[in-house]
């Protein structure tokens, strides 16, 4: 079986991937590589003792009895919102990004929690596709936003501080800048996700 952090670490491996594949279909990255896996934490010196093939080789789970369901890329179908739901249960159970996760969930109950795929142009609202109400919808209408590239529209709303760092908060999420909500952006089964939900109200 996958462990919840063999999960997050597949994931962390896909999302990699996927996005070195993105900067090399641009003509215009130059650097692009070395900056994106900077972006994300890799060290990528010369002197650096682990390289990304040891990396990926780290994060890539053990071989398993059984296979997952594949997860629709479709982010208006119950098979993509169940996966959601199991990536954030993940994350919740795993060190480092158990606040984050347990955010998430919970705005996921709340019904506050914001799918964005710029590619496909549309956005729409989480749900738990385990709950009473919502246990025979196979999908539902989202809104239509703007299509774009992820790296436009990352750049659109991603905050970041005066050392041009993305903004953080203290549970490790991002900071939507059009909105100021809590952000996360990470994969969902083979896909790339956007997901914002509103930050805690401060102690009155």
């Amino acid at each position: 079986m996958v462990t919840p952090l063999q999960s997050v670490r597949l994931q962390s491996a896909q999302f990699l991937l996927k996005a070195l594949k993105e900067t090399e279909q641009q003509s215009d990255t130059g650097n692009s590589r070395t900056a994106l896996l900077q972006r994300y934490g890799i060290d990528t010196s010369s002197s650096s003792s682990q390289t990304l093939s040891a990396l990926l080789s780290s994060l890539s789970p053990a071989t398993t009895e059984t296979e997952e369901p594949a997860i629709s890329n479709d982010v208006t179908t119950a098979s993509f919102m169940a996966g959601l739901k199991k990536s954030l249960e993940a994350m919740a159970e795993t060190a480092g990004t158990s606040a984050q996760g347990k955010s998430m969930l919970a705005a996921l109950e709340a019904g506050t929690l914001t799918v964005a795929d710029p590619l496909s142009g549309v956005t729409i609202k989480a749900w738990d596709t385990g709950s009473a109400d919502e246990k025979d919808t196979d999908s539902k209408a989202g809104a239509a936003i703007e299509k774009s590239g992820w790296s436009a529209f990352l750049k659109a709303h991603l905050s970041r501080d005066a050392d041009a760092a993305f903004t953080k908060t203290a549970e490790g999420s991002y900071v939507d800048k059009t909105t100021g909500d809590n952000a996360y952006f990470g994969t969902v089964g083979s896909e790339y996700v956007y997901l914002t939900w509103p930050q805690a109200k401060p102690a009155a």
